[in-house]
């Protein structure tokens, strides 16, 4: 399940760094290539810090460059949650951030380097709720609230744009768009040395020591292990840190999500998905789909947090997801499956800012835990990261409302899948 319709369909002309030098030194190091980790470093080199990337494997390996293709505006969890955690005002301040994080990404899409992005405007939630008016009175709170351009669209009017007799009525959000994030990613990249910053690959994190308030961390790569000090360093892992990151490693999870693209496909795809749209549906893990170019559908599927998937069992579950909504496609041939690992907390929000609330080591910050928010809430939250450790806001210390909170050890994956489960349940009733 490593290669992906991405990787064949990749455009690049990107080439990191060659080797790191023993005894580099720099003012921040960053431990990661996904999207959160190149918007900082994007950010940080545009005010001429001295900053340096070190990626595992290849820029866009992970989640990053795999996922459905899709930057939404918000986040994506429930605004009645969030104000559990946050006042008026600071929702408003995360759905800017987020807002913010919409419109950069839209930009750098359209600009010189990133042709290959392929962008195409607009998203589609599908609800299969029973609740239509709720959705209805929601949909103009939040317009209203955020200043957001969302638009209910009622039964009949959804069949103008998708064909499924599931669904009770949507959302379209005009703002979000979708797109090819592997390229992006190469691109972006790009984008970064062409501003003169280090991005060095195949360099795996091992440790980090702090002594008289520098950083040395220990890094291996081809040369065996070498080393790097820094000021600051920032882990923008993903759901890809192990025990090298310290007590970090506890506040997350690495939780999985499945995609799936079929074989180019005939008429009867244009029948049901009749917009050139993204689609989703409200479920707690619900789908995510799109035609791609060569008329193919790619279709993203569940998260799960144990367990280890065929490619053949993972190719009749998609099939058998896609002919449940759309009994027309039944017969469809899903060409490629894989999955990727995303970060999630228990409260299902990033950890943006020092890795220890109030008792950290100052120098030491997380830029993670974005798994089904978007491609949107990294970049968003990478800026006011930056602007901190410029000195000019502080405007991340909204992330601190969600506290750093133990993710089960051991047994952290097995509660998280029986949570998934309990709310698979719940959707079936919400359905029913």
């Amino acid at each position: 399940m490593n290669n992906t319709w991405y990787d064949d369909t990749v455009y690049s002309k990107f080439k990191g760094k060659h080797e790191l030098k023993n005894n580099r030194k720099c003012d921040v190091l960053i431990v990661g290539g996904g999207l959160a980790g190149l918007s900082l470093l994007y950010n940080l080199k545009k005010n001429n810090v001295d900053a340096v990337l070190i990626e595992e494997k290849q820029i866009g390996s992970g989640a990053s460059g795999r996922n459905g293709g899709f930057c939404l505006s918000g986040w994506a969890q429930d605004y009645d949650v969030l104000m559990k955690y946050l006042s008026k005002e600071e929702i408003v301040t995360l759905e800017q951030i987020a807002a913010t994080g919409v419109q950069w990404m839209k930009k750098k899409c359209m600009s010189k380097g990133y042709e290959h992005t392929n962008l195409k405007p607009g998203v589609l939630k599908c609800f299969l709720s029973k609740n239509v008016e709720k959705v209805e009175r929601d949909v103009f709170t939040q317009n209203q609230l955020f200043s957001q351009n969302e638009e209910f669209i009622n039964k009949g009017k959804l069949n103008e744009y998708v064909c499924s007799d599931k669904y009770t009525c949507g959302v379209l959000r005009k703002d979000s768009f979708q797109f090819h994030p592997l390229n992006f990613m190469k691109a972006l990249a790009q984008d970064c040395k062409n501003l003169g910053a280090s991005i060095f690959e195949n360099c795996k994190f091992v440790s980090y020591q702090i002594n008289s308030g520098k950083i040395k961390s220990s890094i291996f790569n081809n040369n065996g292990v070498v080393n790097i000090q820094s000021e600051k360093i920032v882990f923008a892992t993903g759901g890809y840190g192990g025990k090298e990151i310290k007590d970090l490693k506890n506040f997350w999870l690495p939780i999985k999500t499945f995609i799936g693209v079929t074989k180019p496909m005939g008429n009867e795809l244009q029948s049901v998905l009749k917009k050139p749209l993204g689609f989703s549906d409200n479920r707690r893990a619900g789908n995510y789909y799109r035609v791609l170019p060569g008329n193919r559908l790619s279709w993203g599927r569940g998260i799960s947090a144990v367990g280890k998937f065929t490619s053949l069992s993972l190719k009749r579950a998609i099939s058998k997801e896609i002919s449940y909504f759309f009994p027309e496609l039944r017969n469809v041939e899903i060409d490629y499956v894989w999955s990727g690992n995303m970060a999630y907390a228990s409260h299902y929000m990033p950890y943006v800012g020092s890795t220890k609330i109030g008792n950290e080591e100052k120098n030491v910050f997380t830029l993670m835990g974005f798994g089904g928010h978007g491609m949107n809430t990294a970049p968003g939250s990478a800026m006011v990261l930056a602007d901190f450790m410029l000195g000019k806001s502080s405007k991340h210390e909204v992330f601190n409302r969600f506290r750093r909170k133990w993710n089960g050890g051991l047994i952290g994956p097995y509660i998280a899948e029986m949570k998934y489960k309990y709310l698979q349940i719940q959707d079936y009733f919400d359905v029913a």
